[in-house]
């Protein structure tokens, strides 16, 4: 059996096979995020805020609570200190190791409290201002992609690992040069502490506390401004969609064509019983008579001409002509105005001006059965 075989150029080859290598490119994003797209990740936790921002915060803030307590604090200290040494001569034993220990754990703790409670709510309230109340369990579900060692691995190396290292380092260093700055202009003071009593003591103590709280927070909020600047760039970065998600998502949120054309045909059909509910108050039903039927009703009072209350072609002329009969509404047939109507005269709208002599004639002839005029 003989088997032939064609070998084709290189060049027709590429030409005939030559693959679209874009398919293989997944869609960059490049689109700035939907407000849907925000409310999700804010329902998961992802937030963006600066840490660096609330330490700043917190450390304006501590000096300035340390500026206000010193009096207190002076006053308070100076008086546990007389305490303490008024029971100096007594025998030293179990129980008054115990009444010291107590005394001066009890007065630690209420001096300090305001300072750390003050201090821990500036913190939270700087991380509300920045983010606002979120309240989420997802951060805290268990994942089991967070036990794969290749990929903490990769988030430990990731650049955002190595960002975060670096600004650390950089306020760390930050913090030590000011406050090697502030210490070394007080440096000769140090020494002579002890010399000065218990009130020069915590008065210059409390004093130098206060410079380098104020020197430090000054020196982290210029970070912290550049750092907020970051977290939002990387945030809104992060949240970045393209245009197949943003398709995506519109899709959902408005439902698939079929279900669009659904709530259409719902809509339709309520609209059409509320028309129908009208025929009722009709003054006249004009038709074709059997392609169209127009309901027309007027009022001198309120109206500034007849008004098309209900239309319609088909079965639904045929309901409209129907419903009128059932009430006593007339109806007459009138070809030509019918087919105009129809096409001209829209529902809860005044007829056309060229149509106010014909419908005026056959108002007249529905009142004159009547009895009306």
């Amino acid at each position: 059996m003989n088997t032939s075989y064609r070998l084709y150029p290189r060049d027709e080859l590429s030409n005939n096979k030559r693959l679209n290598l874009q398919l293989f490119a997944g869609e960059e994003k490049t689109e700035p995020a939907t407000p849907h797209r925000r409310q999700e990740a804010r329902k998961k936790g992802q937030v963006f805020h600066s840490l660096e921002f609330s330490a700043a915060i917190s450390l304006l803030v501590a000096g300035t609570v340390v500026f206000w307590l010193i009096p207190w604090w002076r006053q308070e200290i100076i008086s546990l200190t007389r305490t303490l040494y008024l029971a100096g001569p007594i025998d030293f034993d179990i129980a008054l190791a115990t009444y010291v220990g107590s005394l001066v754990l009890s007065s630690l703790l209420r001096l300090l409290a305001p300072f750390f409670a003050i201090v821990m709510v500036v913190g939270l309230a700087a991380n509300l201002a920045q983010v606002g109340f979120v309240f989420s369990m997802e951060p805290l579900a268990l994942r089991l992609d967070r036990l794969n060692p290749i990929a903490g691995a990769q988030r430990i190396f990731s650049s955002r690992s190595v960002a975060n290292l670096v600004r650390n380092l950089i306020k760390l260093c930050l913090v030590a040069v000011v406050a090697y700055i502030t210490l070394r202009n007080e440096y000769y003071l140090i020494p002579r502490l002890p010399l000065v009593g218990v009130e020069g003591f915590i008065a210059t103590l409390s004093a130098l506390c206060w410079r380098l709280l104020w020197q430090c927070g000054i020196a982290v909020l210029a970070l912290a401004i550049a750092d907020y600047a970051y977290q939002r760039w990387e945030y809104e970065k992060s949240l970045r969609m393209s245009l197949q998600e943003i398709k995506e998502e519109f899709k959902e949120m408005e439902g698939s064509p079929e279900v669009r054309s659904r709530i259409r045909e719902r809509q339709r059909q309520m609209a059409q019983a509320r028309m129908i509910e009208q025929v009722p108050q009709a003054d006249v039903v004009i038709t074709n008579p059997t392609h169209y039927a127009i309901a027309l009703k007027y009022e001198a009072a309120t109206m500034a001409a007849p008004q098309v209350i209900a239309k319609g072609a088909g079965l639904i002329a045929e309901r409209i002509k129907t419903i009128a009969r059932q009430h006593a509404v007339m109806v007459v047939e009138n070809k030509p105005l019918a087919q105009a109507l129809y096409k001209t005269a829209e529902i809860g709208e005044s007829i056309p001006a060229s149509f106010y002599q014909a419908v005026a004639e056959v108002l007249a002839y529905v009142y004159s059965q009547r009895g009306l005029i």
